[in-house]
């Protein structure tokens, strides 16, 4: 009898050493994890550090292209050219929702940037006829008459579209001819190639921050409404 209990105190006695062992390694092991996640954290952020920052986009000088209010936190930049029928059919099909659901509301402005392709002979003539027409305050509205009239582009459609929303017509004639215009959408163009635009439309969507646009995501060729939608809604939700 005596020896049977001997027995058991030690087996009572080894169980426990084992279950002290199991736990002391238990512990060790979560030592190490511990030590190769904060190993990982560090290297997470040398990389985030390393990582090339996006070139903000500047938004200055934009005001008289711009739709929605100047002072919105998120906005949406386009590189368009007047005579893309792609440019086009993003005109008559997506942006209308895009106006009604977020640029007239006041959440997130719009803002124009012109990419004429070297192959659509009439499309920085018809970018200058735009921005002329916004020296007068009528951007949008020249802007939507010209790609209306996609085919008929020339100097006597902008002239007549001119007319029509009752611009200065002097001012306007001078302004189609002035090279500072020209130079203004050869500046978009650099800015565009810049940024790595080849085709249009072109659509960048991001957060504005002390005059320019910064964290955003690009978009190429058309897109529907859902998409840009996707992309925006993010970024209000992250602004809230």
């Amino acid at each position: 009898m005596f020896i049977f209990s001997l027995m058991a105190g030690v087996c009572r006695a080894e169980e426990k050493w084992v279950a002290d062992e199991i736990f002391l390694q238990m512990s060790e092991m979560r030592k190490s994890i511990q030590a190769l996640q904060n190993q990982v954290n560090d290297l997470a952020r040398k990389v985030n550090d390393l990582t090339p920052r996006k070139p903000g986009i500047p938004l200055a000088g934009t005001e008289k292209m711009t739709m929605g209010r100047q002072d919105a936190g998120v906005a949406v930049i386009e590189f368009s050219d007047f005579e893309c029928p792609f440019c086009a059919k993003h005109y008559k099909k997506v942006l209308p929702k895009l106006r009604k659901t977020y640029f007239d509301s006041g959440i997130v402005k719009y803002l124009m940037k012109d990419f004429p392709l070297a192959f659509h002979g009439e499309a920085k003539k018809a970018a200058v006829a735009a921005r002329c027409a916004g020296e007068q305050g009528k951007y949008w509205a020249m802007h939507d008459g010209i790609f209306e009239a996609q085919g008929k582009l020339g100097d006597e459609t902008y002239i007549a579209g001119a007319e029509k929303l009752g611009l200065k017509m002097d001012k306007f004639r001078a302004c189609l001819n002035d090279p500072v215009q020209a130079k203004r959408v050869d500046e978009d163009m650099a800015l565009g190639e810049k940024l790595g635009v080849q085709g249009t439309p072109a659509f960048f969507i991001g957060r504005v921050k002390d005059g320019a646009l910064t964290d955003y995501q690009r978009l190429d060729g058309v897109q529907s409404f859902e998409t840009f939608a996707g992309v925006i809604d993010g970024l209000v939700k992250v602004k809230q």
